[in-house]
């Protein structure tokens, strides 16, 4: 073969090569958020972006319990991310402030391991509109932020599918919202033509899917009507429990039964239904499908208590204080059960504050046995009793993680793919 012919050979293989590798498939961890199949994805799940605006997070030097409160804010009323503005450009567009790099970073750093995500606005309002100038914006962006995971960047206004086409060259594991070009749509209204997920910019539609994305603006209104949109028709009914359950006592010291023995009324089944059932007054999860149960109202302060069985090596727990969407136990509080009789103390043991604060002591009975549960929550003091063994007795606020939980929200029995059985739950107001 001539110096020639092994010449072109090697520049072919090159040529195959290369295309090998650009070809090569994105590889995405479990909180990176993506589009693929015509679906926004969260990891390998399907995802919905619900966004609500917080000015308050494009503050530099935010403290991370201050963010941490503001992002509970929204999880709290149905939104699985917080809308923030990109600032800090040059005049030329050519780089971003070290300042407005940390802030994005610092927000897709927090939302990590919490099942949410953050859209990051690129053009303000009274961001220069010039060609040029959005084209090198837009290039600073990738370029600063080609690493995030978990933030989602938004292009509107002029040239905005020329500077999204730019932000991909640079960044191309990063997904993008925009009119045209980005992998989300951003439109004004539904659509039923789209290939692409489409966002809803300012607008809530009648009936709410799990691939009905909107962002909504900064502001009171916003967190209603979210919060309204999302409820379960069962939440705007009144609650009227069935007290006949409760003993004289009970019922004058002002205790109410969140559980009656017989049905699932006061609970919203998140999931198969089917999926518990109610037997011989007890209510057991008996099959797949579910992701717990959750209270038709919210509460503050108050006092529960419930008995509860597991097996060995059995994981559980209730949510207190619950958001109505993203991660519970990292956003309100969650009392840990486990069946993990005679085993040390953790962070994650029955009677932690899930992740948190260990135990006193492991209290719980052996496994397979009913134990006794009671939790008090009166602003930020929490107290945990299990088989009347105070387990947890502290304020929330000398905690710089637990400080920013909610301080009101649902209650939710989760169900962690092994059986359990729950009975005996009543509930006190503070």
């Amino acid at each position: 073969m001539s110096a020639r012919k092994k010449l072109a050979v090697v520049a072919s293989m090159a040529v195959l090569l290369c295309g090998v590798a650009l070809a090569a498939p994105r590889t995405f961890k479990g909180e990176d958020l993506h589009v693929d199949g015509g679906k926004l994805k969260k990891g390998d799940n399907n995802y919905t972006l619900r966004a609500i605006a917080v000015p308050d997070l494009e503050k530099p030097g935010l403290a991370r319990p201050d963010i941490m409160a503001a992002l509970n804010g929204v999880a709290n009323v149905g939104a699985t991310c917080a809308m923030v503005n990109l600032s800090g450009f040059s005049e030329s567009g050519r780089s971003i402030s070290d300042e407005a790099k940390e802030v994005v970073r610092n927000l897709d750093g927090c939302v990590d391991g919490r099942h949410m995500g953050i859209v990051c606005n690129v053009f303000t309002n009274d961001a220069p509109d010039g060609y040029f100038f959005r084209k090198r914006a837009a290039k600073a962006a990738a370029k600063a932020f080609r690493d995030t995971r978990r933030v989602l960047f938004l292009f509107d206004g002029p040239h905005s599918e020329a500077a999204v086409k730019t932000f991909h060259r640079y960044a191309p594991m990063v997904a993008t919202i925009a009119p045209k070009g980005g992998d989300m749509i951003l439109a004004a209204e539904p659509t039923l033509t789209a290939r692409k997920p489409v966002v809803l910019m300012n607008t809530i539609p009648p009936v709410l899917k799990e691939d009905t994305h909107l962002i909504l603006a900064a502001g009171e209104a916003s967190y209603a009507a979210l919060d309204k949109a999302c409820a379960d028709p069962r939440e705007f009914q009144p609650f009227t429990p069935d007290n006949s359950i409760l003993s004289e006592q009970e019922r004058a010291e002002g205790w109410i039964a969140l559980f009656d023995g017989k049905t699932k009324n006061g609970w919203v089944v998140l999931g198969d239904d089917k999926a518990w059932e109610v037997r011989d007054g007890e209510l057991e999860r008996v099959a797949k499908g579910s992701q717990g149960l959750r209270s038709v109202e919210r509460y503050g302060d108050f006092i529960l208590r419930w008995e509860w069985c597991l097996p060995e090596g059995g994981n559980n727990g209730v949510h207190l204080r619950a958001p109505r969407v993203a991660r519970a136990s990292r956003i309100g509080l969650e009392y840990q059960m486990l069946g993990d009789y005679g085993k040390e103390p953790d962070k994650n043991s029955t009677g932690s504050i899930y992740d948190v604060v260990p135990p006193t002591v492991n209290a719980v009975k052996p496994n397979g046995e009913w134990n006794s549960s009671e939790v008090t929550l009166q602003g930020s003091h929490v107290k945990y009793v299990l088989n009347g063994v105070t387990v947890q007795d502290m304020d929330m606020n000398t905690n710089d993680e637990l400080r920013p939980r909610l301080r009101n929200g649902f209650i939710v029995l989760t169900e962690h793919s092994s059986v359990v059985k729950y009975r005996s739950i009543r509930l006190k107001k503070l």
